[in-house]
């Protein structure tokens, strides 16, 4: 595994485990245990996922909560400083510790929200904070207010669909920009031959060439999977590097359309 220094200093794992849509205990506990055993040492969860208690649980069980990274993210409805202080008591609670705290979404009154995590942060209750689904423009009016800036941005990211604007905004401000989504849910990027092809030069899947598309172009990525077979080819990514040409050919794919909803139009501004 290779690591990602954040710009204060805190080295997280360039491949972090995602872990929406997985709640039933007895399947947490296992894909916990097989994300472990594959390599993870980066889990990622927010309070909408609705699994913080279960994947506590699945730590404690185990016995790795000490060696491990987790994410949690506070949802839209928590409106301002106080309702964000609170529910991150709420996820601190279901997960006994919470490492690196976010913003779910660009959700009205962001910068009191913001202020929350700074005074969360200022206070050492978690080791980095951070955004999801901001763009250019809100990271922006975030940076024009912020005393701190996020650490981190998790965006919608994969070869179909690179914000490129956002993403060198973020680079060139310092903030890491982790890849949500990064194989694509739905669409044809896995049925790809041209992508097939240039894995089997370097005896890699599919996956594995999208994946370190990603990683070469300098975000780390959040992949999920509940299948250990899966997990272990998400994580084998750094044993081989696309060529100049490979990356070109990767980046000329980019249609410029999500797959999720944007940021933009997300239902509290309708």
């Amino acid at each position: 595994m290779e690591y990602i220094v954040l710009e204060n200093g805190l080295s997280l794992p360039k491949v972090v485990f995602g872990t929406y849509r997985i709640h039933d205990q007895d399947d947490v506990r296992r894909v916990i245990s097989d994300a472990y055993a594959s390599g993870y040492r980066a889990f990622d969860s927010a309070a909408y996922y609705k699994n913080e208690a279960e994947l506590r649980e699945a730590f404690d069980t185990l016995k790795i909560r000490d060696q491990v990274l987790v994410t949690s993210k506070v949802w839209n409805d928590a409106h301002g400083y106080e309702a964000v202080m609170s529910e991150f008591e709420k996820s601190e609670a279901r997960l006994g510790k919470v490492d690196i705290f976010m913003l779910h979404w660009p959700a009205d009154e962001f910068l009191s929200r913001w202020k929350a995590l700074e005074d969360i942060y200022a206070a050492g209750r978690v080791k980095a904070i951070g955004v999801s689904n901001f763009k250019k423009h809100h990271l922006e009016t975030l940076l024009a207010h912020a005393k701190i800036k996020p650490m981190i941005n998790q965006i919608e990211a994969h070869a179909y669909f690179m914000d490129y604007e956002t993403i060198s905004y973020c680079q060139a401000q310092g903030i890491c920009v982790q890849a949500w989504r990064p194989l694509m849910r739905t669409g044809d990027m896995l049925q790809n031959q041209e992508i097939a092809q240039i894995g089997q030069k370097y005896g890699k899947t599919t996956a594995q060439v999208c994946l370190r598309f990603l990683l070469q172009s300098g975000l780390s990525v959040l992949p999920k999977t509940v299948k250990p077979d899966r997990m272990k080819e998400n994580i084998e990514l750094f044993d081989f590097s696309l060529s100049a040409k490979d990356m070109e050919f990767m980046r000329g794919l980019n249609t410029g359309r999500r797959t999720a909803d944007d940021p933009d139009d997300y239902p509290w501004n309708r």
